[in-house]
């Protein structure tokens, strides 16, 4: 089979079971540049053949992707503020989105530096996934101290594998969270305040878990999406238990789910915090809560 031919074929498949033509198109070229180690072989290589141990790779990802299986776990990596992250299903997909988590931590450090430039200011992301978020703020001011939780023992093992495929694993602290519980994980790492807080919680309710996507639902890890009944839990949570954590003139920002800004800025207010104005993603939807004492 040449490239083009298998181009073709699942370009074909994907648009008659998964994607529309043009994600079907960009879907395929990625992942038989995947296979074949360059990039838009499609065009650049077209004719040539590919080997036995191409075509079996191909068509074994070919099958998981029509299975539901999400590309980002199939490749193993996922792109994320301008970094390559490990991805698999021991932790959810990073997504643009939270990539405001990252930009209002950079924007805070840089003006709360320019301040108190001999300060080290510590960072704690609650929840940490993939690491992704606390891994680009190292990357980017690497004399903050951050801390990286999470519930699940190998999903904070993928942060640790990301951080050492980085070069920031000696540069942070890994801390196991504990369910329900995101502060208390915390107040034992020496001073407990902390300059600014960061999650991307769960928080899809389980209904709303059941009409997402086959990708989504069947795939990536449940406890990540979960947020209660409502979606809010963890929002509650979050602002009842935090205040503790807080240093001075600290503040913490948490990502939303679409249409939960005037919901979770209710549960924050009446745990005496105060609420910035929401900060949107490029959909202008109201994404990131920024709460302060």
């Amino acid at each position: 089979m040449t490239i083009m031919q298998a181009h073709n074929q699942a370009s074909q498949l994907l648009s008659d079971k998964l994607y529309s033509r043009e994600q079907a198109h960009v879907t395929a070229r990625i992942l038989l540049d995947a296979v074949v180690g360059a990039s838009h072989v499609h065009l650049t290589r077209a004719q040539d053949a590919l080997t036995a141990a191409q075509t079996e790779r191909f068509e074994t990802a070919l099958s998981e992707l029509l299975g539901g299986r999400p590309l980002a776990y199939i490749l193993g990596t996922r792109e994320f503020f301008g970094l390559e992250f490990r991805c698999d299903e021991r932790g959810l997909i990073p997504r643009p989105e939270t990539e405001l988590l990252v930009e209002f931590v950079l924007e805070q450090l840089t003006e709360r530096i320019r301040l108190e430039p001999h300060r080290q200011f510590r960072v704690a992301d609650l929840g940490t996934g993939t690491g992704c978020v606390a891994i680009s703020i190292v990357k980017n001011f690497p004399s903050a101290q951050v801390f990286a939780t999470d519930v699940s023992p190998t999903t904070l093992e993928l942060a640790r594998e990301n951080a050492r495929l980085h070069a920031v694993e000696g540069r942070m602290e890994f801390v196991a969270g504990k369910q329900d519980n995101w502060a208390s994980p915390l107040l034992g790492q020496g001073e407990a305040a902390f300059d600014l807080i960061v999650s991307n919680p769960p928080y899809i309710s389980p209904s709303d878990i059941a009409e997402l996507p086959v990708q989504i639902k069947n795939f990536e890890p449940r406890g990540a999406l979960d947020g209660g009944p409502d979606g809010l839990d963890c929002y509650r949570q979050i602002a009842r238990q935090c205040r503790v954590l807080l240093a001075p003139k600290g503040a913490l920002a948490c990502e939303l789910g679409i249409g939960q800004f005037e919901s979770v800025r209710h549960i924050f207010h009446r745990a005496d915090w105060s609420v910035d104005a929401p900060i949107r993603d490029f959909q202008g939807i109201e994404r990131v809560i920024v709460a302060k004492l």
